[in-house]
């Protein structure tokens, strides 16, 4: 496919994956502590990641203060689940030490009141901040009209063929961010990643399961091996 589909096929697409998963949670736990634990999912999974977050926010009470003063060592052996855990409690730091020193107190809460792409600019200056995370803070807690693409949702949707077959993560999130009807950005993504994870796997995909497969590309064109 050339071109992303039309909104009304976003919309469809959005009522069968609802009608097959179900409503989506609210995940909204604040810009900065969704800023920390996207930072720990980076190169692994929510399995190892949440966990670690879970260690790291509980050690300090859930004061960032506290953490800030402790320094990136004392991270290290709570967030080891999370994998790179020298490199990621280094960014972790760097982030806290930059919103201490340009704001006097820890909170990414004014992100949220910004125009989105001054928002967006303002997380990329961030150490290990890319677009991904970027764009998880401002959908999740900010209800800013990113689409993230994670593995799940890069897989599915070139597969669909809402996005080029040989276009990267970057790529996909700039091209669905702009084509997806803004209402359907969270809702959409979430069940696109459980969609991914439950019927549209790697490998063997449950494609006479799908209840979007009448949308998909690949399945029409017999690209993919259904299990």
């Amino acid at each position: 496919m050339s071109k992303p589909p039309r909104p009304r096929t976003f919309r469809r697409a959005d009522e069968l994956l609802l009608e097959r998963y179900g409503p989506v949670p609210d995940h909204s736990e604040g810009p900065l502590n969704n800023l920390i634990r996207t930072i720990l999912s980076q190169n692994t999974t929510d399995a190892n990641s949440f966990p670690a977050f879970e260690r790291l926010r509980d050690h300090f009470g859930g004061d960032w203060e506290r953490a800030l003063e402790a320094g990136p060592e004392a991270y290290v052996p709570l967030i080891e689940q999370a994998g790179l855990a020298p490199t990621k409690s280094r960014r972790i730091h760097a982030i806290l030490q930059q919103l201490k020193e340009e704001h006097g107190e820890l909170t990414l809460d004014f992100v949220c009141e910004m125009p989105q792409d001054e928002a967006n600019e303002y997380l990329l200056s961030l150490k290990g901040v890319g677009p991904k995370t970027s764009s998880i803070v401002l959908l999740f807690e900010c209800g800013m009209p990113f689409f993230p693409v994670d593995t799940h949702i890069h897989r599915v949707t070139r597969r669909l063929g809402w996005v080029p077959e040989k276009a990267t993560a970057e790529q996909a999130h700039e091209v669905l961010t702009k084509a997806i009807p803004p209402e359907l950005h969270y809702r959409l993504h979430l069940n696109l990643v459980t969609h991914g994870r439950r019927t549209c796997h790697p490998s063997k995909p449950e494609c006479h399961e799908c209840p979007i497969s009448r949308f998909c590309e690949a399945f029409r064109e017999g690209k993919v091996e259904p299990r």
